[in-house]
Formats: structure tokens, C-alpha cells, sequence
């Protein structure tokens, strides 16, 4: 499965979480499609007791630039997350007892505990609806209860409450990329990367769809760049994007050294 879940590693998001009591995302899809292509190689998902932690905040941006193009968003630079930046002045508004029942529920879903996890964000989610974190944390419930309409219904929801969350973007990406819906799929990649320039589970998913499903191999491999500036020690990264330039050489296009085609 070269497809990746959209956690990420970062120290600082995990600072973030313990100083803002904000959402943790624990697990994306599972599967990625599978695909003749002999390059394709697997990766493994890490478990649910395992994951590692991204923050959802409560911050409702007017982001523009969901236009440009492919090129442009690889190469954009800005490594700012305004979305996680701006957290502290939403979640002031947020009453404690809610923001406690959201790290009630974050606990419950570490420990596997669906029932009692969806019970608590139902709770959240019927004080505070304009918080998106709640639905997309109960979409990726969903998902590992392998309910994918369901999960699909939630993150529209989360996207309604909060079209800036570049989470949600990115887990329903993956699930419209499962589905075979390959042009949504690399739409919901380049919003989540117009939020957060710099989010490397979107770059990654996104040039593996390009390669792959697409037959973009030339912006395939400016994405694979940028994933690798942020994530320089990902060595199976590197085989697959060492695979595309192999296929772009066989191809008869011609390579730019500085990464565009």
C-alpha cells in the first residue's frame, strides 16, 4: 500500500495538542487500491496504538489559491499552518467542559473504545457544531469500523462546519482515491496542500496518486521532492521517487534538476 494515513510526526503538533487540548487524529484509510504497476511497493500502516498525533483546531480561514497550479503548489515554500496557528483564539471560546469531553473522547479512541468515543463527540458536537475536529475524529471511527459511507458523510460535514480544516480534506482524499475516484481524490490533495503547504501526507498520497492513477509523472516528482524536504529520511520515499524519474526517462520527457519538468 504506497498510499500513507494523514498522521504525521512532528514534535511541535504534539506540543500543540498538550497546550491547546485540541483534536487528535489517530488513523486514515487503511487500504490503498491496488494496481498493476510493478513499481508499486507496499507500506505498512502503523497501528492505532501507535499512531502518532495531528492537531485539528477550531480556526475557520478564508484560504484562496485552491487554483493554482500543480507546479506552483509543490513548490510553495511557506511552511506556516495559519489553521493550527490561530487555535488559541477559537478554543478561548470553547466552554472547559466541552474541551474536556473532547480529550475524554481522544482517550477513548487511543483505548479502541468506539462507543464511548462517539458518544462523546456526539456531546461536543451538540454544544459547539462549528467544531470540525468532532466530525472528522468520528469519521475516522468510522473508517476503522471499516464504514466508509458513513466516515465519506461525516468529513462532508466537517468540511461544511470548517472549510479550512486541512485534515479533513486529506482523510476524505484518501477515501475518494480507495473509491477509485481518482480526480476528486487529487482535488481534496491540493486543498489540504493550499491549507498547509508544507503537510507532508498530502504531498506524499498526492504523488503517489499522480504517478500512479493520473500519469502526471512529472509534478508525481516535484511532489515527491517536496515530501522528501520535509521528511529527508524516508528511504522508501526515495526508492519510489527514484521509480518515477525511471519513468519519465522512458518516457521521452525531460527532467529539471532544480525538480519541475
Amino acid at each position: 500500500m504506497r498510499f500513507i494515513n494523514s498522521l504525521s510526526t512532528s514534535s511541535l503538533m504534539q506540543s500543540v495538542l498538550l497546550a491547546l487540548l485540541s483534536v487528535a487524529l489517530l488513523a486514515s484509510c487503511s487500504t490503498a487500491p491496488s494496481s498493476n504497476n510493478s513499481t508499486t511497493q507496499t507500506r505498512s500502516e502503523p497501528s492505532l496504538n501507535s499512531a502518532d498525533k495531528d492537531i485539528v483546531d477550531l480556526v475557520n480561514l478564508n484560504k484562496k489559491g485552491a487554483n493554482n497550479s500543480l507546479s506552483d503548489i509543490a513548490g510553495n515554500t511557506d511552511k506556516r499552518n495559519a489553521y493550527l496557528e490561530q487555535a488559541p483564539q477559537r478554543l478561548a471560546d470553547v466552554p472547559a467542559a466541552v474541551l474536556a469531553q473532547y480529550q475524554q473522547a481522544i482517550n477513548a479512541m487511543k483505548n479502541q473504545q468506539w462507543q464511548n468515543a462517539n458518544s462523546l463527540f456526539d456531546k461536543v458536537i451538540a454544544a459547539q457544531p462549528q467544531l470540525s475536529g468532532a466530525y472528522v475524529n468520528k469519521a475516522i471511527i468510522a473508517i476503522n469500523q471499516q464504514a466508509l459511507t458513513e466516515a465519506d458523510i461525516l468529513l462532508t460535514q466537517a468540511i461544511k462546519a470548517n472549510s479550512s480544516n486541512p485534515y479533513a480534506h486529506q482523510i476524505k482524499a484518501n477515501l475518494a482515491r480507495q473509491q477509485g475516484q481518482y480526480a476528486q481524490a487529487e482535488q481534496g490533495y491540493i486543498t489540504a496542500l493550499t491549507l498547509w503547504p508544507q503537510y507532508p501526507q498530502a504531498q506524499l498520497n498526492l504523488a503517489i496518486l499522480l504517478e500512479l492513477y493520473r500519469g502526471k509523472l512529472l509534478q508525481a516528482r516535484q511532489f515527491y521532492l517536496a515530501y522528501l524536504t520535509n521528511q529527508p529520511d524516508d528511504e522508501q520515499a526515495k526508492r519510489w521517487l527514484a521509480g518515477v524519474e525511471i519513468k519519465i526517462k522512458r518516457a521521452g520527457l525531460t527532467l529539471n534538476i532544480n525538480g519541475a519538468g
